[in-house]
């Protein structure tokens, strides 16, 4: 088990570096600049890979080895990053070609990690493989974002996308020592292709795509799941998305920004997703543990509101207190993000074993689609009903989570409490 974690947690390191380069570093120097909230905002839309990335899911189950996946997109990401150490930030059209590439590779290669996760962790083991899968993200966000932020007072750009670069080939050498070398898809396709062959009069080629998605929608408690991964982050990441623009607009350093709320508050939300996961391992996660601990992050979401709606310019007391209340959400939503994607994929363990890379891409594409389309209006929100009404909404939607639970359906609820008899069993 201990060497998968480690090799889940290179990899998804590797995946957090372009989310923290564009959702930290980017903001923070674009606003520093003189860029608007709602031109920032726009720059969300080169994550558009993350939301489609469930189209082509199955051709990566179906076709080739995941490791072979990780390999070719990793070489892309390493050229991919020459490329834009080549291309002055100042540069906006060739700089998104560059980002829009960062998206496409890294998730792609969030697909073929995914299905390695699935396949070779247990069902308990799932809480320290999301602990692998959390940590591992944040740290990458952490070394693209609040890193990246804090050097760019010390760094030229070329330079800061060169260490890039040096970081994807001690990943794409990681991927080759510690990757398991399996034939998991091409087994997969040859099995797809006989069962194919033996429903030819039933199933063309071009169905099979349509087949996988029915069955991947018809598991057991999935709508539910994905009406839960679209609401559940909206408030906290509206929060977090603003609250350093807000600081920034108050006359704050930049660099101050980036290590506060990207570096510290981010190993303090690594923390929250290893207690987040050392509390679900070895079990199934709860309704109730999720209800409980969505309804404690409405105590940081309110502190944080007041602090907007009280602030006094040049205030320090007012930005002490902005940073406190940054931190202790970014704890709760540790604990909360690694409890909601165990949840997901003890749910796509309930699909067939042939879909479940492709149904637990699917939550997590839904997942981001919800985050990223509310980031793209974010900016233009705030920009029309200002920092005080926008955080309400993000104490409303906070809130509704909590309901959202309530409903959650009985054959989830009773898939957990098998799961919780069978471990006690064993």
């Amino acid at each position: 088990m201990f060497m998968n974690v480690v090799f889940l947690t290179c990899l998804y390191f590797i995946q957090g570096l372009p989310y923290g380069l564009q959702s930290r570093f980017l903001p923070v120097y674009f606003r520093s600049h003189g860029m608007s909230l709602t031109e920032i905002s726009l720059f969300k839309l080169l994550l558009t890979p993350w939301m489609l990335k469930a189209f082509w899911a199955p051709f990566v189950d179906k076709y080739g080895t995941k490791k072979s996946w990780l390999g070719w997109s990793m070489v892309g990401l390493i050229f991919t990053c020459l490329t834009g150490a080549c291309t002055p930030p100042q540069n906006i059209v060739p700089l998104a070609g560059v980002l829009f590439l960062f998206n496409l590779l890294t998730s792609t290669q969030d697909i073929a990690v995914d299905g390695i996760a699935i396949h070779v962790l247990s069902e308990s083991e799932l809480g320290y493989g999301n602990i692998a899968q959390v940590v591992g993200y944040k740290l990458g966000s952490i070394f693209g974002g609040g890193v990246l932020t804090w050097l760019s007072d010390y760094m030229e750009w070329s330079s800061l996308l060169f260490s890039l670069a040096v970081a994807y080939v001690i990943s794409l050498m990681n991927v080759a020592v510690l990757v398991p070398q399996t034939d998991d898809g091409k087994k997969e396709s040859e099995e797809k292709d006989s069962s194919e062959e033996k429903n030819a009069e039933k199933v063309t080629k071009k169905a099979w795509i349509l087949q996988h998605y029915t069955e991947i929608f018809q598991s057991p408690g999935t709508l539910w799941m994905i009406g839960f991964v679209l609401l559940y982050k909206l408030g906290e990441q509206g929060a977090l998305n603003m609250l350093p623009m807000f600081l920034i607009d108050k006359g704050i350093p930049a660099s101050t920004v980036g290590f506060w709320t990207g570096v510290v508050g981010q190993v303090l939300s690594i923390f929250g997703s290893i207690v987040g996961g050392a509390a679900v391992s070895g079990t199934s996660v709860t309704i109730s543990f999720l209800q409980n601990v969505c309804a404690f992050r409405l105590v940081p979401m309110l502190f944080t509101t007041l602090v907007i709606f009280s602030w006094v310019d040049s205030s320090q007391i007012c930005f002490v207190l902005a940073i406190i209340s940054m931190c202790l959400m970014l704890l709760v939503s540790g604990i909360v993000t690694t409890a909601t994607f165990t949840l997901m994929m003890q749910c796509s363990k309930r699909a067939p074993s042939h879909v479940q890379a492709s149904h637990y891409t699917t939550l997590a594409t839904v997942e981001v689609v919800g985050k990223l389309l509310f980031s793209v209006s974010l900016g233009s929100v705030t920009d029309a009903i200002g920092y005080e009404n926008v955080f309400i909404l993000f104490l409303v939607l906070t809130t509704l989570v909590i309901s959202f639970l309530q409903s959650c359906p009985e054959e989830l609820i009773h898939h957990q409490e098998e799961v919780s008899v069978k471990d006690k069993s064993e």
